[in-house]
């Protein structure tokens, strides 16, 4: 969709995508609940979630962010989540962040990030928040509903290369 000139198609594309994918998730969920198994789990991967659900741009494109809202709220009862990968999180707006329940946050040096993320990520120690600025790289601050307290953690690479890259 990158190639596409218009925001607004780009948008509605991608507000259809989203709604089909979650249409097939309803219709697999309830396949899988009257065989009696359990459902395939589905994750939607956003990247670079500030390109288009900024703050700005919600408000221009307020379809998109209704299926992105519809997804976030009902998905999870039928395996179907979101995951926002951004590296500016100021951009977007409480609308979207209030949507979220499971957080990985990496080196942040902004303050004023910081001070935003705070407000929103509920449950983490004043001592990670200070340590969220000076952390290496592989290492981050994680908070899910499931676990008991956000902990610090450090990711290995994975032990492989590269290959036929320009």
């Amino acid at each position: 969709m990158s190639d596409t000139d218009s925001p607004i198609v780009r948008n509605l594309a991608i507000a259809e995508a989203l709604r089909g994918i979650q249409q097939a998730q309803d219709e697999a969920y309830a396949r899988a609940v009257a065989e009696g198994r359990q459902p395939a789990p589905v994750e939607i991967f956003i990247e670079e979630a500030h390109e288009f659900l900024s703050k700005e741009r919600i408000a221009h494109m307020p379809t998109l962010f209704a299926q992105v809202s519809r997804i976030a709220r009902r998905g999870r009862k039928r395996w179907l989540g979101l995951v926002f990968v951004t590296q500016l999180p100021q951009h977007l707006p409480d609308e979207v962040l209030g949507l979220l329940n499971n957080w990985v946050l990496h080196k942040i040096t902004d303050t004023n990030v910081v001070a935003q993320l705070r407000k929103q990520v509920g449950g983490i120690d004043a001592s990670l928040w200070q340590r969220l600025p000076a952390l290496a790289p592989g290492q981050a601050i994680v908070s899910f509903g499931s676990m008991a307290r956000p902990l610090l953690v450090a990711v290995d690479p994975a032990p492989c290369r590269l290959r036929m890259v320009d």
